[in-house]
């Protein structure tokens, strides 16, 4: 009784995860399927559906994601050694 309860859980957990997921990406960039499509597979073929939106519809991350912008680390060193100056 309790691994089942477990499991039922689980699934809910992992459905309103990937669902939510799914709702807040952006439309232009999810992959595959229109964003609303995904988020009704999500739902209603749960896992399958969250599983088939991880591997085959999340967007990838874009070089501008995975890069840290120099002058805004720059400006931000700034401000904080100022900050740091003043007291």
């Amino acid at each position: 009784m309790r691994l089942e309860l477990f499991g039922v859980v689980i699934l809910v957990v992992f459905t309103v995860f990937v669902t939510a997921f799914a709702a807040a990406a952006d439309k232009t960039a999810v992959r595959a399927l229109p964003k609303t499509l995904w988020v009704l597979l999500c739902l209603l073929t749960s896992p399958i559906g969250g599983i088939l939106y991880l591997t085959l519809g999340r967007p990838l991350p874009t070089e501008a994601q995975n890069s840290d912008d120099p002058s805004y680390l720059r400006r931000l060193a700034d401000r904080l050694r100022e900050s740091n100056d003043d007291k």
